[in-house]
């Protein structure tokens, strides 16, 4: 998974291109940014066809395709549209920011039925905000297996496991998500968090904390 990946885990082409290696340095994808304006077929980024990995794309039809003949085809394939998957994801947040939370969790269900992973991440947050932390449970354990880096996802379900009263589990992730700030410097609300566990602050179940 893209998210939370750490910087080590990727060899970036030219800022609008990178690739990403798992733990074992095998290459297992690439992320575009900006791909409206970008241009594969730029002298500059010839590596995407000839010095690259390369990759099944099914939906494209593609077996066995250079990055640069990937991007070719899914330009001419989407257009000027976003995915579907972006399309649930993109009106999930929206209705969440509204405050539409229900609503919202049936957009991430939706999101999720396309395959997008990080949909786990939205509906389990969603789901601790509508009350249901056994389904939140469900959904940020998974997604922190498929993300161990992201400080954030190991936060959330630190605070599912609190409203579980399954404290030392609670703990366990908690320490987890404070390594993975250090590691990725992101500041989360666990540190606060593990001071609550410990006594030295009054607990406040559903301390809410951003997405």
């Amino acid at each position: 998974m893209v998210d939370g990946a750490p910087a080590d885990a990727w060899r970036v082409i030219e800022d609008q291109v990178g690739f990403l290696s798992d733990a074992d340095g095998r290459c297992i994808g690439f992320q575009v940014n900006g791909f409206g304006s970008f241009d594969p077929e730029a002298p500059e980024l010839d590596v995407l066809w000839t010095d690259a990995p390369h990759f099944d794309a099914p939906q494209l039809g593609l077996r066995d395709a250079s990055a640069g003949a990937i991007c070719v085809a899914a330009r001419v394939f989407l257009g000027d549209e976003p995915t579907l998957n972006r399309c649930y994801f993109n009106d999930a947040v929206s209705a969440g920011a509204a405050g539409y939370e229900a609503e919202a969790a049936e957009l991430w269900a939706l999101c999720l039925e396309t395959g997008d992973a990080m949909a786990h991440y939205g509906l389990g947050y969603t789901l601790y905000a509508l009350g249901d932390f056994r389904g939140a449970y469900r959904h940020l354990r998974v997604y922190t297996e498929l993300t161990p880096h992201n400080a954030w996802s190991w936060c959330w379900l630190g605070r599912v496991c609190i409203a579980l009263g399954e404290l030392d589990e609670a703990r366990s992730v908690l320490e987890k998500a404070v390594e993975m700030e250090a590691q990725c410097g992101e500041t989360t609300g666990a540190p606060e968090l593990l001071e609550e566990l410990d006594g030295r602050h009054e607990l406040k179940p559903g301390r809410q904390a951003r997405p």
